[in-house]
């Protein structure tokens, strides 16, 4: 995921934090814009995930990093389809899924979330969508995918502290306010 006010060099990475891989570095481009969730986002989140997570199927838009898609693979998820618009930094999930040899479990799709096909929705019992801040991308994502996930999956989303969402089509699981961040865990409704 992407973070505004982190800054990383070249050779800086941050960690799988649980299940198999964990303590593994994950590279990072060094580029601004991206915003890698702190630990302690991550362990909340796949708390709240921890019964979900075995076996799941993930879709992580706007993967950035990979960070959430990676440790949800590391905690037993079954599948991983990772969606990054940007070529440097899908270059460097491939990497890291080459690297941790998950190549079998994760697809990797380079290009706009939301040209993706619906059956990537469809099939999703997670999704995880980190879009950039301040720029109402958030807001267009919750509109766009509501009517494209089943109704037992889980959506998070995460969103500047300070960006009002309608929630409308959704229920609220589960919410955290940390720096800058507003991470929330959602239901599709109908």
């Amino acid at each position: 995921m992407k973070r505004e006010t982190y800054k990383h060099k070249s050779t800086a990475g941050i960690r799988i934090i649980g299940g198999s891989l964990k303590r593994s570095k994950i590279e990072v481009l060094d580029g601004r814009g991206l915003r890698p969730t702190p630990n302690r986002v991550k362990e909340t989140l796949f708390n709240w995930l921890m019964p979900s997570i075995s076996g799941a199927s993930i879709l992580d838009c706007f993967a950035g990093t990979g960070a959430l898609g990676l440790e949800a693979l590391s905690r037993g998820a079954l599948t991983c389809t990772f969606v990054e618009h940007d070529p440097q930094a899908a270059k460097h999930i491939q990497t890291n899924l080459e690297r941790f040899r998950l190549h079998a479990q994760a697809n990797l799709v380079v290009g706009d979330v939301f040209q993706i096909p619906r059956q990537m929705l469809i099939h999703a019992d997670i999704v995880f969508a980190d879009p950039p801040f301040h720029c109402g991308t958030s807001q267009k994502f919750l509109i766009w995918v509501k009517d494209k996930m089943h109704q037992d999956s889980r959506l998070v989303i995460e969103c500047g502290k300070y960006e009002a969402l309608n929630l409308e089509g959704f229920e609220l699981i589960k919410e955290l306010k940390a720096g800058i961040d507003w991470l929330r865990l959602l239901r599709p409704v109908s």
